[in-house]
């Protein structure tokens, strides 16, 4: 009987409690312990489930079934995809616009700008056809017209994340999120030596997209996180961590 009891406890506590699973761009990885610090502030008993990943690889995730309520694209493309197949309440809004740096614990000369990458054996960039960081990435060698050049020396990762893990490892040097070097134990690495951005005359403008997704449109808890990653107070984190907002 008692443990009857208590699992009809358990059943009631997961009902009243309210999860909610957001499925957001690699990038956002850094932010997202202060969003959703933030979010409980004022909803104490929703958790957020958090699923990270290449943009790409979750749209195709969400097409397939997985159970997600919030979408947080790197880009406005895989987002607006979700509307278009009717899996998205609305079309998405931008939420955040992300920057794209260089990142090396080698000996390499940054003043070089993004021709530094020439004649490096190892550079570590997002597979651009499901990371818009990594479309971003490529774009910008095209436009400095190096691309060609250094095509041969490119290692393609996953996720955008995983170009820093590399940048830090093995590879000469890493295209990554510049919310990266937001977090706390990047805090060590300095601009000019470690790293610096891209200009961004050489890539267009990452606009990041969210979306409500159509299962969960009446699902209250979803809606208010919604509303909270567009509100101001997502918009000084996310300011915070290196991202333009608007």
């Amino acid at each position: 009987m008692k443990k009857i009891l208590l699992a009809l406890c358990v059943s009631v506590i997961s009902v009243f409690g309210g999860e909610i699973k957001v499925f957001a761009a690699a990038n956002t990885t850094y932010a997202f312990p202060e969003l959703i610090k933030a979010f409980n502030a004022k909803n104490p008993d929703t958790k957020v489930s958090l699923s990270l990943g290449a943009s790409g690889g979750l749209v195709t995730q969400i097409q397939n079934g997985a159970p997600a309520d919030i979408f947080m694209s790197a880009d406005m493309d895989f987002a607006q995809k979700l509307y278009d197949a009717n899996l998205a309440v609305d079309k998405p809004i931008v939420y955040a616009q992300g920057m794209l740096a260089m990142f090396s614990i080698r000996n390499v000369d940054f003043s070089k700008g993004i021709n530094v990458v020439e004649g490096l054996k190892a550079i570590s960039i997002a597979n651009p056809n499901t990371a818009p960081y990594g479309k971003a990435s490529i774009q910008a060698l095209k436009n400095a017209k190096i691309f060609d050049k250094v095509e041969k020396n490119i290692v393609y990762a996953q996720k955008i994340s995983e170009t820093l893990s590399q940048a830090l490892s093995a590879s000469d040097v890493g295209f990554i999120a510049a919310s990266s070097l937001y977090d706390e134990k990047m805090s060590k690495y300095k601009e000019g030596v470690n790293y610096a951005f891209v200009d961004t005359k050489l890539y267009s403008p990452i606009d990041q997209g969210i979306v409500l997704l159509t299962r969960s449109k009446d699902n209250k808890e979803a809606v208010e996180f919604y509303k909270f990653i567009l509100s101001d107070d997502a918009k000084t984190i996310f300011k915070k961590y290196g991202y333009n907002v608007k």
